[in-house]
């Protein structure tokens, strides 16, 4: 009896060790997989084609993450001059005639929606927040059309906050690399990603790294075809090896 229970105690250490190692070998890749995309961005900057990336207005920060879904980054820079000459804050959003505002945004697709959610977004915003982007999770998640990674993006880039962001794209890419599985079939609210994607960020480059990610899964780790001889990442993934 007391060999079985000695026995049971020394399976239970040894997993316990065997999972420790593990977890110390995932902190020390995630770390490595920092470092060499803060690399490759320093090499591979694209925020010139991106305005909204080089402006302290944290309007357009949320305006362009509305803009983001579900379109691309080109389609939305090549619109961003017509839109933002129209809708310049939340006082021209709330004032605009929906019609007009539907027009405006039809280039992008999802006219309907989108200018429904920004009429929406900008009458909450003026009303409880004194015209202000808020600067909390909660306050953003109050607004219409704002889901998890939306505030977090508006946590990262306009307030400066060290947060993870996931959507399809650096869902693809984190799941090549580290070999991840998602256990909920909503990925975008499996907290078992979101527990993982927040180990990435180097405290005090959470902006850099988040921009090196989302700009390496559109030029590097594509959907289809992706790069794989030229990646920078290549000798530590999972998808490669």
């Amino acid at each position: 009896m007391i060999s079985k229970i000695s026995m049971k105690k020394k399976s239970k250490l040894a997993e316990m060790i065997k999972n420790n190692y593990l977890k110390s070998l995932h902190s020390l890749k995630q770390k490595k997989f920092s470092k060499i995309l803060l690399k490759w961005r320093g090499q591979n900057n694209f925020d010139s084609l991106y305005p909204w990336r080089n402006s302290k207005n944290r309007y357009y920060v949320l305006l362009s993450e509305i803009l983001l879904k579900k379109t691309t980054r080109k389609q939305v820079a090549s619109e961003w001059s017509n839109i933002t000459s129209r809708c310049n804050d939340f006082n021209d959003l709330q004032n605009i005639d929906l019609r007009k505002l539907k027009k405006v945004l039809k280039p992008l697709g999802l006219e309907h929606t989108r200018s429904k959610h920004l009429k929406d977004l900008s009458k909450k915003i003026l009303a409880d927040f004194n015209g202000k982007v808020p600067g909390t999770k909660k306050e953003l998640l109050s607004l219409p059309g704002v889901g998890p990674y939306t505030a977090n993006a508006v946590l990262c880039f306009a307030f400066g906050h060290d947060v993870s962001m996931l959507d399809v794209n650096i869902l693809r890419v984190i799941k090549r690399v580290f070999s991840l599985d998602e256990k909920n079939s909503r990925e975008a609210i499996d907290m078992h990603l979101w527990e993982f994607a927040e180990k990435l960020p180097p405290a005090g480059k959470g902006k850099e790294f988040n921009y090196a990610i989302l700009d390496f899964a559109s030029e590097v780790c594509t959907a289809k075809n992706p790069k794989c001889s030229e990646c920078p990442v290549n000798k530590i993934c999972n998808f490669v090896n």
